[in-house]
């Protein structure tokens, strides 16, 4: 039989340990699941950021021959062309193959301009990237391509130093763009371009490492008028569903080297970068910072078990002739170690609970603080506290550990009393 009534006397017996412990307890739960929650909104910011843009496609690009291989000398370059994407789109292991390349002019509005050279895609760069546009614009059009009109869309950051008067830029907060420049004209190089809209701010990269809310673009075909055998700067690959990576990678690479008469084995002349696999590292080393942070609050929970053991012998020593009644009565070891287990879990129930409507407070007050707009914050994925069910759960398994390891020794000392023990004692 349990006594449920001895054991809230006995807990009653020591209010002021108890207490102490319950707020450790409290306090031991607040700093694990608090510390957990921070980590998982850094990792799942980081996540939504690295995973938008290029961050799940292959990127193909051309290099130099590191091998004298068919029509290839050492230091050759190879420049890939438009219709190399033709290739490509014809193997099945590729759902979605965009090319772009870059005009090498720079982009001015009357004194003002932009460090990003301008980016010739077509329409279907839109979806592969996820980029979206601000109200009031729109993306290109299959008649911009058709017709090879001289319109270009620019990202937020990019519109604000082209089009806004104050000269006072901020990279770390972004100000506000001050009026709309859809239907401007501005220059590309020498030629006026339309802008017909603006990009919603985007934190993520594309291509070789260029910033979304930067990026400059105009109608692929629009590129080509102007520009004679022209060269690729990249070929945007989106592997298919269930596809091994890595093999269309190098299947696009073997597709593309054997058109110029080059070498497959050189890694150097065609470079395939997986965007997504290179992540992998860096969400690895997410993975490692949340569980330090996660072994901190264990820690600061495991002095709280220290205290839960020392209130649990006081209360053993205090209940030496009680526990010894009980043994002479009939009671079995198992029942007395049950009686301590139960006392134990009551007590980090009391504190967890606490700790866990504290912590939930805390990440309500953090993720309503108004710090949007700075662009670190904004690189990092615009990362808020995230107090999950996993959390939870992780909290609430350590805190039963760490009840049942705190109160395990206590209650098989009492266990082990026997009634004559028990009148010497007394």
């Amino acid at each position: 039989m349990i006594a449920f009534r001895q054991i809230i006397q006995e807990m009653a017996a020591e209010k002021l340990h108890l207490g102490l412990t319950i707020l450790a307890i409290a306090w031991a739960t607040v700093s694990i699941a608090s510390m957990l929650a921070v980590g998982e909104g850094l990792r799942q910011g980081l996540i939504r950021t690295t995973s938008n843009g290029n961050g799940d496609l292959i990127l193909l690009t051309g290099g130099f021959a590191t091998l004298d291989y068919g029509n290839f000398s050492k230091g050759k370059q190879l420049n890939l062309k438009p219709d190399d994407v033709d290739l490509l789109r014809a193997l099945p292991s590729l759902a979605q193959v965009e090319p772009s390349a870059v005009w090498s002019a720079s982009v001015t509005y009357k004194d003002n301009g932009t460090w990003q050279q301008p980016l010739a895609v077509y329409p279907q760069y839109k979806n592969l990237t996820g980029l979206q546009i601000d109200s009031g614009g729109r993306w290109f059009n299959p008649l911009d391509i058709k017709e090879q009109r001289k319109v270009i869309v620019i990202g937020k950051s990019a519109a604000v130093s082209l089009f806004n008067e104050d000269d006072d830029f901020d990279w770390e907060n972004m100000p506000d763009l001050e009026s709309s420049p859809i239907g401007k004209q501005l220059k590309v190089g020498e030629e006026k371009f339309t802008v017909i809209g603006v990009l919603k701010s985007n934190p993520s990269n594309i291509e070789n490492g260029i910033p979304i809310d930067y990026a400059v673009f105009v109608p692929f075909t629009t590129w080509l008028r102007f520009h004679v055998n022209p060269s690729l700067g990249a070929i945007n690959i989106k592997p298919a569903a269930g596809v091994d990576r890595e093999k269309a990678a190098a299947s696009a690479r073997q597709v593309i080297a054997r058109k110029y008469g080059a070498s497959t084995e050189d890694l150097q002349l065609l470079q395939a970068q997986d965007m997504l696999l290179r992540q992998k590292t860096m969400r690895q080393f997410l993975i490692g910072l949340q569980s330090f942070l996660g072994i901190i609050g264990l820690v600061t929970l495991a002095v709280a078990g220290i205290g839960i053991a020392n209130v649990m012998y006081a209360t053993v020593k205090r209940a030496t002739r009680d526990i010894g009644i009980r043994m002479a009565v009939g009671a079995r070891p198992g029942a007395i170690k049950l009686h301590y287990l139960i006392q134990a879990f009551i007590t980090i129930s009391i504190g967890g609970v606490i700790g866990l409507i504290l912590t939930y407070a805390l990440v309500q007050v953090l993720q309503n603080i108004p710090i949007q707009g700075s662009g670190f914050y904004d690189y990092l994925g615009q990362p808020t506290p995230e107090l999950s069910f996993t959390i939870v759960s992780l909290v609430i398994l350590a805190l039963s550990v760490v009840g049942i390891a705190a109160a395990w020794f206590p209650a098989r000392h009492a266990a082990a009393i026997t009634p004559l023990e028990a009148l010497q004692g007394e």
